[in-house]
């Protein structure tokens, strides 16, 4: 029950160290240090479409997961680790639906700070998965452990800067043909 306890307590003071860590990374990021990226009018209205089909990607996603818990079908990988998955899939849809829509920049964005952000995330990410790889303890007892956590953040981001790089490769090429 203690290490229980235990890792909770390390899962939120993660939580809440990176959060003030992104609080402060995305006031250096912005081009007029504000802590809140600015889009306009157009860019607000796609933004709320984006933040409705992530919160009914979750809301289903959790239903799901009630249904299977229901059923006592278990999978193999922690209960929690369930829950932030879910998480993770409501941000790349919100992502992604934000980059298609032109909605992700905003108007006080400097791209190349937020890549080397995102890149400097995603290496953070690797370390415990190289780690727990090396050491064998990914898995424990047939369930996938914390440090697959970093695996799915990892993939997020994977799949965030793809579909970035993609939608910039297709928005120089539409320019390309206009010319």
């Amino acid at each position: 029950m203690s290490r229980n306890i235990g890792i909770s307590a390390g899962l939120a003071v993660g939580i809440l160290i990176g959060l003030i860590i992104a609080i402060l990374l995305v006031r250096m990021a912005n081009t007029n240090k504000k802590y809140k990226t600015e889009y306009d009018e157009r860019q607000l209205r796609v933004r709320g479409d984006a933040y409705r089909y992530a919160f009914y990607t979750i809301v289903i996603y959790e239903a799901i997961l009630a249904i299977l818990a229901v059923g006592e079908i278990t999978l193999p990988i922690q209960g929690y680790l369930l829950h932030f998955a879910g998480i993770l899939l409501g941000c790349l849809v919100l992502s992604g639906y934000s980059i298609w829509k032109d909605a992700w920049w905003g108007i006080n964005n400097n791209r190349k700070r937020y890549a080397i952000i995102f890149i400097v995330c995603a290496v953070l990410n690797l370390i415990p998965v190289v780690g727990a790889i090396s050491t064998g303890s990914l898995m424990e007892e047939g369930h996938l452990t914390s440090p697959f956590l970093n695996v799915m953040v990892c993939f997020m981001l994977l799949v965030v800067g793809i579909e970035l790089l993609i939608k910039n490769m297709v928005e120089k090429n539409s320019v390309k043909e206009e010319e």
